[in-house]
């Protein structure tokens, strides 16, 4: 077998450089423990984003390779499963910990964090792993060194609307609402709608994208009759003042409902027409439960009736 010297000496250069780069990582985050969420789809680029007292949002500028991975990972049965995903990391949320290990009250602070910020902009990022170091100093670190987890192995998650960047107005809003939505998640209602706000591009199939979407839909409002037209309704008083604006939102809420019922049963349609139909219901039920957020507190069917009949 022949060799190509140059060739090799190039990669022991790549690997080492990597190696260097991590250790300066290392050596900048010194003292810190953290837990760190890696983010794919993620288009953001004025980080490191800091939620206060709670850790930060910044970029992954070389995430681990595999060797680097095979390498550093404690369970090496994750190897592949982990490795697939690394070339579309671009982000991590880093977690300020008390000890170097996954904890539970750290991964539900993640999922707090990063669940409100994919309901506020519905931007169709994957989640696939968590480790307790940051993904950019996987290549430096010790042999079985590292504890990761895996989250999201979906790697045929849709990308249901075309990429947009993350703004500072929507972590603002996550970091300003944040005790709100902790609060909120304690409503089975208002958990499934989130549930299926942050997983329902994870289905393979269009038709149960729709469908999840509805089931969060009407979760909030608790309506088990006249689904049509009490769903229309309630949405449009819950979201627009009396007027044109009101009465637009509860037509669109029932043709919407119309077409609902014919993706959900079989009926004949197109995915490019179901594609439109996600992409409006999620938008309604994204501003509901922001809505819902920002006042705090999960309507009433008496809150509702107050809207409409005052």
């Amino acid at each position: 077998m022949e060799y190509n010297r140059d060739k090799l000496l190039e990669l022991i250069d790549y690997f080492k450089s990597r190696k260097d780069f991590s250790n300066n990582r290392i050596a900048y985050l010194a003292g810190k423990h953290e837990i760190c969420f890696a983010l794919s789809g993620l288009t953001f680029r004025h980080g490191p984003y800091v939620f206060h007292e709670i850790g930060e949002l910044r970029e992954v500028l070389h995430p681990p390779g595999e060797v680097e991975l095979a390498g550093a990972l404690q369970n090496k049965s994750l190897l592949s499963p982990i490795a697939r995903h690394m070339s579309a990391v671009t982000h991590e949320l880093a977690l300020q910990c008390t000890e170097p290990k996954l904890q539970q009250n750290e991964l539900n602070i993640g999922w707090w964090i990063l669940s409100a910020l994919r309901c506020r902009t519905l931007i169709d990022l994957l989640v696939p792993a968590v480790a307790n170091v940051s993904w950019d100093v996987f290549p430096a670190m010790q042999p079985n060194s590292c504890e990761v987890q895996l989250l999201e192995d979906v790697p045929a998650a849709r990308r249901i609307s075309p990429v947009k960047e993350l703004s500072l107005e929507s972590l603002d809003w996550v970091q300003q609402y944040l005790e709100n939505w902790i609060s909120l998640l304690e409503s089975p209602a208002f958990r499934l709608a989130v549930d299926s706000l942050t997983t329902h591009n994870q289905h393979a199939n269009l038709r149960m994208t729709a469908a999840a979407l509805w089931a969060g839909f009407e979760a909030l409002f608790g309506i088990n009759s006249e689904l049509r037209f009490r769903l229309a309704l309630m949405t449009a008083a819950y979201l627009e003042e009396r007027g044109q604006k009101r009465l637009e939102a509860y037509r669109r809420v029932k043709k919407l409902y119309d077409y609902r019922s014919k993706a959900v049963h079989g009926g004949a349609t197109t995915d490019n027409h179901l594609i439109e139909h996600i992409v409006e219901v999620r938008e309604l039920l994204s501003r509901l439960v922001c809505r819902i957020t920002e006042q705090g507190v999960m309507p009433a069917v008496e809150d509702y009736e107050e809207r409409l009949l005052t």
